[in-house]
């Protein structure tokens, strides 16, 4: 692997990870604000785009 690619593959990590906090942050403000969505959901919504992220 190349530098350059192991830079991409960092900053993708890194994004990916921004991604999934702000999901968290999101699913945490609705829960205070009384219209929180299942639990299930939420990590269902999460395995479908870590799954996507690995294709």
């Amino acid at each position: 692997m190349s530098p350059e690619q192991v830079l991409d593959y960092r900053r993708e990590i890194e994004e990916n990870q921004k991604q999934i906090w702000e999901m968290v942050m999101k699913s945490y403000q609705d829960i205070a604000a009384g219209k929180g969505r299942g639990c299930n959901e939420f990590f269902d919504e999460l395995e479908k785009r870590h799954i996507y992220d690995r294709v």
